[in-house]
């Protein structure tokens, strides 16, 4: 027999479903995993469950996800740097987190999860910081969460002490992480391949990482414009950051470019056109100086049909 938990009496219950119905007065029933149904209060009331959440004056909603968060680190640097180091930031953030220990990110994991779960997130796109997918999955058992992983990858020279591997070893890395952890936790963990950003990537390594996510029906995420002047893209080729993804066959349905500041309205033509999709973060863009009234074509997105969905990278340091 399942397991049957009802919350009942809710306010509002919000369900996004096909309809999107709101249900005012509402309960709902859950057996195991699954939500089985969503009704007015007084039609569950004598519903017999295993365990009962009063939710009277609450709102519930689905779960948030956040499409973007350094997890494994983030938390661990509140307060360590100061706000005004500037383009300095991120080598130290990274040496920092090259030096984490298995132990340490585990607790860093799972003090960020608790956090996230507070505030109503249950699903998160991690891109690549966590080194020890070992011990940190054991966080992830215990939060209940669904959570995106991968291994942050780049075969070129870096000014942000990445680790630099040859472009064979990246895709290596990449298939074996996705062999290992996808469909992990009885499928709450998914595994996708995760460049850390164009500029820091060959064409075969970019290439190669799509074929990968194709063969093994996964995704792909990639930092993209993380700030205005990054946008203006491959000088030697005359085209953008964008259309260069797009000329080596990189984007699709199944590809997440993270922040997308600065991007033309041309851009946005090429990823409606592509099927991909777009994570912004706010206040990363806001931290960085970029804003998002400027440099973000949100509302231009949201015409052209992409997808877009909210993350806060590693806003969650320091002052923000």
């Amino acid at each position: 027999m399942p397991q049957v938990t009802k919350i009942e009496n809710a306010a509002f219950i919000i369900t996004v479903d096909a309809d999107r119905r709101i249900v005012k007065n509402g309960s709902l029933l859950i057996e195991d995993d699954r939500i089985t149904q969503v009704a007015k209060s007084d039609d569950l009331r004598d519903t017999p469950s295993d365990q009962i959440i009063d939710a009277t004056d609450m709102v519930i909603t689905p779960g948030f996800l956040n499409g973007h968060m350094h997890i494994s680190y983030a938390h661990a640097t509140r307060g360590i740097f100061p706000d005004d180091l500037g383009a300095a930031y991120f080598p130290y953030l990274f040496s920092l987190q090259s030096i984490m220990t298995p132990e340490e990110e585990y607790y860093t994991s799972l003090l960020a999860l608790t956090e996230l779960l507070k505030y109503g997130t249950t699903t998160l796109v991690d891109p690549g910081s966590t080194k020890h997918l070992d011990a940190c999955i054991e966080a992830y058992r215990e939060s209940g969460c669904r959570i995106i992983v991968g291994q942050q990858v780049t075969d070129k020279p870096n000014p942000w002490n990445l680790p630099v591997y040859t472009t064979d070893e990246a895709l290596k890395l990449t298939a074996d992480t996705i062999g290992r952890w996808d469909g992990e936790l009885s499928g709450r963990v998914s595994a996708w391949a995760m460049p850390f950003a164009r500029e820091y990537c060959s064409d075969e390594l970019l290439t190669g990482l799509k074929r990968i996510v194709d063969e093994h029906s996964t995704g792909l995420t990639i930092h993209h414009s993380q700030t205005v002047p990054a946008t203006e893209g491959s000088p030697e080729l005359n085209v953008s950051s964008t259309q260069k993804l797009a000329d080596l066959g990189v984007l699709g349905p199944n590809v997440t470019l993270a922040h997308a500041l600065g991007i033309s309205v041309a851009d946005v033509e090429i990823i409606a056109a592509s099927g991909a999709r777009v994570i912004m973060c706010p206040t990363a863009a806001i931290k960085g100086g970029s804003g998002m009234t400027n440099s973000a074509l949100l509302p231009e997105l949201l015409e052209a049909g992409v997808p877009v969905g909210l993350g806060t990278d590693a806003g969650n340091n320091s002052n923000l």
